[in-house]
């Protein structure tokens, strides 16, 4: 857990990013076009403190904001190139924390840790 700690604060301070921020940048990613009360939900935060940390990432050109023509009353969420790149470094760090932990462990233990996973997550498998 300390290994994992480290590289999301190591994440953070590369880009003065806060926990929330780079979380957003990772919902945006995956849901690009979204709006902001839809990362406001899966966040859940309030709008206001969700608009306070797109404003953030506007002026740090991680993100931008656009009009979908199709509904030109709504406000699209897009990474820029630099919030692509500062996700992919984000989740490259992850994995390789996750590999660093999983190497401690032997094959046994690695399938234990998995079915453990699995179980507390709720999943059958």
């Amino acid at each position: 857990m300390r290994r994992f700690k480290v590289s999301e604060a190591t994440a953070a301070m590369e880009h003065a990013l806060n926990g929330l921020d780079i979380q957003a940048l990772l919902f945006i990613n995956d849901h690009p076009g979204c709006a902001l009360g839809d990362v406001a939900r899966e966040l859940q935060v309030a709008l206001t403190t969700m608009s306070s940390s797109v404003d953030r990432l506007v002026r740090r050109e991680m993100l931008q904001r656009e009009r979908p023509e199709f509904n030109r009353r709504t406000v699209a969420l897009t990474l820029t190139t630099a919030g692509r790149q500062a996700v992919r470094r984000y989740v490259d760090g992850y994995r390789d924390t996750c590999g660093a932990m999983l190497a401690a462990l032997d094959q046994v233990e690695r399938e234990q840790l998995v079915k453990l996973m699995g179980k507390a997550l709720g999943s059958d498998n």
